[in-house]
């Protein structure tokens, strides 16, 4: 056995040791995870739940607060004419004052509990939706660690000189960690809040409609436009994971429609030059070239200060060029580069360097500080081309 080979062995040896532990730990920490997380959705109910006594409770104390003035006043008529009212009218008007203020009073002690109570569940919410993103944080950086110990390390070892790539793949994975902590956070903030609310509403309706239909009605009102508040954010996320446009209206009206919805809040104008596209390119490539340009154009958005852009896409019988050029102040690319495989400052181009990679084609990026940027993506049209190109290797 070469010398070589023996350290290669040594190293596995280690590292399926490593990975082993890591692989417990991260169940551990994941069954806490857990944990938490069911301790958070039973706050998050017993929150409801107070919120919904507390509306009722208020609404008794505001009823209860007219009769305990309109007893009072009656008290003080009662009191004021003797010569009008009898002595058990007096005590009758007393006692019913009397009964309505204890009424009053309670229901007011109620009320401050219940805010106490709202107050102090509100605090350890907040105090356990921290925990869990603390926690979930640890899992993400351990999936990280474990999700590349498992890849193959003998490309690295064998090529160490390349230890930026391997940090650059480091990076992808942290990037789509990221996005699935995104997405879970777009639907823990938005359609889980509102399906909450709508809960708490459908209690509140159910203790209205005998009471007072009048509110019934209005509470069902502010759950309608809950529901639909809901449903518009569902939308939106699985649209954001799968355009369905896509496939509605085809690869280029989506891009057109994208862009348009990316830059509707800036003064940015887009010349679109776009090969009409039929069933030439694949659906997976298609996606491809929705995501980098969804990308890309979120970048102009946010760092070109541009005032003009362009798209053009063209193909033939195996590749397809996407082209994106802005007059933008532009960046130092080797710079910028270096800053992304260093420190991850840019997801987004690791995105799109991994989508292009991934998909064996080719990306180049010229710009320079005050000239403005060109983004050129080759890309296969479909599987075939990249079957061949990936035997030719």
């Amino acid at each position: 056995m070469k010398s070589e080979d023996f350290h290669i062995d040594s190293i596995n040896k280690i590292t399926k040791k490593i990975i082993g532990e890591i692989s417990s730990s991260r169940k551990i920490i994941v069954e806490i995870v857990d944990t938490l997380r069911k301790e958070h959705e039973k706050l998050k109910a017993e929150l409801v739940e107070v919120k919904s006594n507390m509306s009722l409770v208020i609404n008794e104390v505001d009823k209860l607060g007219l009769e305990d003035v309109a007893m009072r006043q009656r008290l003080a008529e009662v009191s004021a004419n003797f010569d009008k009212y009898t002595e058990l009218d007096i005590k009758h008007a007393y006692e019913e004052a009397s009964e309505v203020r204890i009424k009053y009073f309670g229901k007011q002690n109620e009320e401050k509990n219940l805010r106490e109570k709202r107050t102090s569940l509100e605090i350890a919410f907040k105090k356990s939706l921290e925990n869990i993103n603390q926690a979930e944080k640890v899992v993400n950086q351990v999936s990280i660690a474990l999700g590349y110990l498992e890849g193959d390390l003998l490309p690295v070892i064998e090529n160490s000189d390349k230890s930026s790539e391997m940090y650059m793949g480091i990076k992808i994975l942290e990037a789509q960690e990221n996005e699935r902590k995104r997405i879970a956070k777009d639907i823990h903030d938005g359609p889980a809040q509102h399906m909450a609310n709508v809960v708490m509403k459908v209690d509140i309706c159910e203790k209205f409609i005998n009471m007072d239909i009048e509110k019934a009605l209005n509470e069902l009102s502010d759950l309608k436009t809950a529901v639909k508040a809901a449903l518009k954010e569902v939308r939106n996320i699985i649209y954001d994971l799968r355009p369905m446009l896509l496939e509605e209206v085809g690869l280029n009206q989506t891009i057109n429609d994208t862009v348009v919805t990316i830059l509707k809040d800036t003064k940015i104008e887009v010349e679109f030059t776009l090969k009409p596209v039929k069933k030439e390119i694949e659906p997976i490539i298609q996606v491809a070239v929705y995501r980098i340009v969804q990308e890309v154009f979120n970048n102009i958005k946010k760092h070109s200060y541009a005032m003009h852009a362009k798209v053009k896409l063209d193909f033939g019988t195996k590749y397809l060029i996407l082209i994106i050029s802005d007059d933008g102040i532009g960046f130092d690319v080797k710079e910028t580069l270096k800053k992304v495989r260093c420190n991850a400052e840019s997801f987004g181009l690791i995105g799109i360097h991994d989508r292009v990679y991934q998909l064996q084609g080719e990306l180049k990026i010229k710009s320079s500080l005050g000239s403005g940027t060109i983004c050129i993506i080759k890309l296969p049209i479909n599987r075939e081309v990249i079957k061949d190109e990936s035997s030719r290797d």
